[in-house]
């Protein structure tokens, strides 16, 4: 009896990579956790820390990390969770941002979730600036950009543009800045 089988007969739903016959590697990084790696490699080394170096900070700060464990994750070979973002961020001295981007607003970025999306943009979005993709409709445009400084933004911490002078910008010059920035000159 095959997986799919089982799961009819007992009335499960399941997701369909449970019943593909195609392995996944359960440690395989999307595009994020591709350029968390690189950035942090990049970062230490810009810094002039060795992973020995790192290491030490790291497990100084509570938040043990072998020199091995941290050339893993600068190949790829070790995922980072949030935990260690965090803590890695905090021994280079980054906003923990940093380490999620390509260090350029220029050209486009792939954000795991998101798709391929301009690399200011996604900048944006991710320091909390902009919504990714806002509507044109000005009604709509001042709720989402409501919602979304609501939600990113903590109780204290103004959001960077004021919606009402947003949306009026918008209706000023007929276009978001996502729309009027969407068009990247290539590379």
């Amino acid at each position: 009896m095959n997986v799919e089988t089982c799961v009819a007969a007992v009335g499960w739903e399941t997701h369909p990579m449970a019943t593909s016959r195609t392995p996944r590697r359960p440690n395989t990084l999307g595009p994020t956790g591709l350029q968390v790696a690189a950035n942090i490699r990049r970062i230490r080394q810009l810094r002039g820390l060795s992973t020995t170096e790192m290491a030490r900070r790291l497990t100084e700060r509570g938040r043990p990390i072998t020199a091995v464990a941290i050339t893993n994750v600068e190949h790829g070979r070790r995922r980072v969770d949030v935990d260690d973002l965090v803590a890695f961020a905090a021994v280079l001295d980054v906003s923990p941002s940093a380490l999620l981007l390509p260090p350029t607003a220029v050209g486009r970025v792939e954000v795991t979730g998101v798709g391929v999306v301009a690399a200011h943009d996604a900048w944006r979005w991710l320091d909390g600036q902009w919504p990714l993709g806002a509507p044109r409709d000005p009604e709509q445009l001042r709720r989402r950009l409501m919602d979304f400084f609501l939600m990113s933004r903590p109780e204290g911490i103004p959001p960077y543009h004021d919606v009402d002078r947003v949306v009026e910008w918008m209706r000023s010059f007929g276009e978001t800045p996502f729309e009027r920035d969407n068009e990247v000159p290539p590379e």
